[in-house]
């Protein structure tokens, strides 16, 4: 079997020319360097240098051999730097990660020190990067509780209906689901967690509602209903700003209570040590309004 430790010193040898050369930037005696070359040869069965006067050169052999050396050591170098990395990789989908986790992961960052490399996406996306072992935390707004993670509510976080201030359901305070059913509604589409949640609290009457998609994110939502395109239903945090300035007028729903259960997820195979469950932990003061 292939030795890594070999075949690192195979391709110092050639990189540097010599085994002196490359034993001085390995840290190793030359002999140790001319064994791990003999080593090498043994299991693959074929000569791999040829020492002459104006240094080491690789064999036909070693030539063909070594591209594959240079990648099997560079592979090796990075899987040793994922695995030994502090950092935490966070994944979160896009309103959650935009509108209410930052503070929070500054606050961590200072408090424990540990970097933290975000990425913003889809639900269905944070969840394949959770799979394919990509993120340590993720926090998105909804949850199907498949097996092999541990999920916690982090918070509710309240739903509104958006429209423009000259829109004719400004002054009204709350509008009714039969009232909505004759309206566009942007965004709040199969896949995103808008659009989980108004199937499950309404039911049937979800696929009655006229759901225009293909906005991409909240911020174009928001500009949509603000140029008179229709309504929309989205997290109060995201409005917060623009209906302080009255750029949008929140609504409710009347007779129904809408809230994001806004979930954090963590692999179970990630270690008590690990940054992710430290963060995960600190989340239980966050639901206080703390911030540690």
């Amino acid at each position: 079997m292939l030795n890594l430790t070999h075949a690192r010193s195979f391709v110092t040898v050639i990189a540097a020319r010599g085994v002196r050369a490359a034993a001085r930037q390995l840290d190793l005696a030359p002999s140790t360097i001319v064994d791990h070359i003999r080593q090498l040869e043994a299991v693959l069965a074929a000569p791999l240098v040829v020492r002459q006067r104006g240094g080491a050169m690789p064999t036909d052999q070693g030539a063909r051999f070594l591209p594959l050396a240079r990648s099997l050591v560079e592979t090796a170098t990075r899987v040793r730097s994922l695995i030994h990395l502090p950092a935490l990789r966070l994944a979160a989908s896009s309103n959650v990660g935009t509108y209410l986790l930052q503070p929070h992961i500054a606050a961590f960052r200072q408090s424990a020190g540990i970097p933290v490399e975000q990425w913003i996406g889809s639900n269905s996306d944070v969840v394949a990067r959770l799979e394919r072992g990509e993120a340590d935390l993720a926090a998105m707004e909804w949850w199907d509780g498949r097996p092999g993670f541990t999920a916690r509510t982090w918070r509710r976080e309240p739903l509104v209906i958006i429209v423009g201030p000259d829109h004719r359901w400004a002054g009204l305070g709350a509008v009714s689901v039969a009232e909505m059913q004759g309206e566009p509604l942007l965004g709040g589409e199969s896949g995103t967690g808008t659009g989980y949640l108004l199937r499950r609290q309404l039911g049937s009457l979800a696929k009655s509602l006229n759901i225009i998609d293909g906005f991409g994110n909240t911020e174009a939502v928001k500009r949509a209903v603000r140029a008179g395109y229709g309504a929309s239903i989205v997290m109060e945090a995201s409005v917060a700003d623009e209906v302080v300035t009255e750029q949008l007028v929140a609504l409710r729903i009347e007779g129904v209570e809408l809230e994001k259960e806004i979930k954090l997820i963590v692999p179970e195979a990630l270690p008590p040590t690990a940054p992710a469950r430290a963060m995960f932990e600190a989340s239980l003061s966050w639901e206080r309004g703390i911030t540690t």
